[in-house]
């Protein structure tokens, strides 16, 4: 059980869960491409209250030279949630979960890219989570592939990305953050 505990109010009762949707129901969404004037690409998607940004910078020539790849170029990728998200301050940096959902996050992303079209180069991604309500990774996800898109990094496609989940028995779609902790 995530969270460690069970929630005592019941978290799907007469067919709605606890925010109303149904169990195939997603929240609201909102997507905006070129948020941040600085990166080569930028987007920022909103699942009902949790909100991520990503910035993309590259490809660029990757230094020091020693870490660059001869047959294709190299993606980073570097999650954050910021200490403001969440209700309980978050410590501020990378911690495990952290570094943990950037590796996901890469390898979610990479099968699309074209690197080998970018030898010894690097694209980096960054993903900042600045309100969150459940379901950060995969807002995150979208959020960096539509950045990607924005950068004109060359892709075979867009990546999407919904959570699933069993609460109370059921399945559901784009969990919030009780359901994510709780379910």
């Amino acid at each position: 059980m995530m969270g460690g505990k069970k929630s005592d109010v019941p978290l799907i009762a007469n067919g709605k869960r606890i925010d109303g949707r149904l169990v195939k129901e997603l929240r609201e969404m909102n997507m905006k491409i070129d948020v941040a004037a600085r990166p080569n690409g930028s987007a920022e998607v909103s699942f009902g209250h949790t909100t991520g940004i990503s910035g993309v910078y590259g490809p660029r020539d990757l230094y020091p030279k020693f870490k660059q790849e001869a047959q294709t170029g190299i993606l980073r990728v570097k999650y954050t949630m910021l200490p403001f998200s969440v209700d309980d301050r978050k410590s501020p940096g990378h911690d495990r979960r952290s570094v943990e959902l950037s590796k996901v996050i890469r390898l979610a992303l990479e099968p699309s890219l074209m690197l080998s079209d970018f030898p010894k180069s690097v694209v980096d991604v960054f993903i900042d989570i600045i309100e969150a309500d459940g379901s950060t990774r995969v807002t995150g996800i979208n959020a960096a592939s539509l950045a990607l898109a924005c950068a004109g990094v060359p892709m075979r496609d867009l990546v999407a990305s919904c959570s699933v989940g069993k609460v109370d028995g059921h399945l559901v779609v784009d969990l919030n953050g009780k359901e994510d902790n709780y379910g």
